[in-house]
């Protein structure tokens, strides 16, 4: 595809409430214009930001829990791919684990990187990924997902992003770095020579407030987003030839720095 549509869908996201949240992305996801190729759901979509150990073993789920089978229906239905994190368990760890979920029933998964912005080790036992995200090849582009904090460590994304169209960040951004947010999500953008989706929650919870604005960023640096008639739905169309003949005329890569990930 020449052309793709994509969509954020921001909502405020119901604290440690996992059937209250579905209901909610349900409803929002219906109001999304049906043309769209990939809807992005903010960092943590069923349960917002969890501080308690106690809380992360209640809360967290296999691939086979509420979170990821609605995500798999809801592909299904509407026909776009849908990319979000949730609270993972797995073999007695547990994970911000993000997702692509395609429509003919495909998935991707990967796991949060960078987790101590907020002491998540400490607090609550969340465990670090280990592995770059794959690139997920969706209707003729190169995805890969960062989750959050990891846009903060331009190493590890240029190494997730060297092969790809697009880099997808789930996030969480508290009201108080909406201006760090946006600047990384260019930054990002124009050193990678990707499109950048930056997917931010709103509302409250018991910790923080929420309202750093998604944006969807183009390879040159720009916010090419644009909203409707709801601002929990933020919209983009990303063109591949132009992204393609910049590349040619503009090669950053050529002279770029070999790293070695631990």
């Amino acid at each position: 595809m020449s052309k793709m549509k994509v969509a954020v869908v921001s909502h405020d996201i119901a604290w440690r409430d996992i059937e209250e949240n579905v209901i909610t992305v349900a409803d929002l996801l219906n109001r999304v214009d049906r043309d769209c190729d990939i809807v992005v759901l903010p960092e943590l979509f069923t349960t917002g930001n969890i501080l308690s150990k106690e809380d992360v073993t209640d809360l967290a789920e296999d691939e086979n829990g509420i979170a990821i089978v609605n995500v798999q229906r809801w592909s299904q239905f509407f026909g776009f791919a849908i990319c979000g994190t949730f609270l993972a368990k797995d073999n007695g760890k547990f994970y911000n684990r993000a997702f692509f979920a395609e429509p003919f029933g495909d998935i991707t998964y990967y796991d949060k990187r960078h987790i101590r912005s907020n002491k998540e080790p400490i607090i609550v036992g969340l465990d670090s990924g280990i592995d770059l995200s794959p690139i997920i090849r969706f209707r003729g582009w190169n995805i890969s997902i960062q989750t959050g904090s990891d846009i903060m460590y331009p190493i590890w994304c240029r190494a997730t992003a060297i092969n790809s169209d697009v880099i997808i960040n789930p996030s969480s951004w508290q009201d108080d770095e909406a201006n760090k947010n946006k600047h990384l999500m260019i930054a990002r953008a124009i050193e990678n020579q990707v499109y950048f989706i930056g997917a931010n929650r709103i509302g409250v919870d018991n910790y923080f407030k929420y309202n750093s604005p998604s944006l969807i960023i183009d390879y040159k640096g720009m916010d090419i987003s644009y909203q409707l008639d709801s601002k929990k739905i933020t919209y983009a169309i990303l063109e591949k030839e132009p992204l393609l003949n910049y590349r040619k005329s503009h090669d950053y890569q050529i002279n770029a720095d070999k790293f070695k990930l631990l």
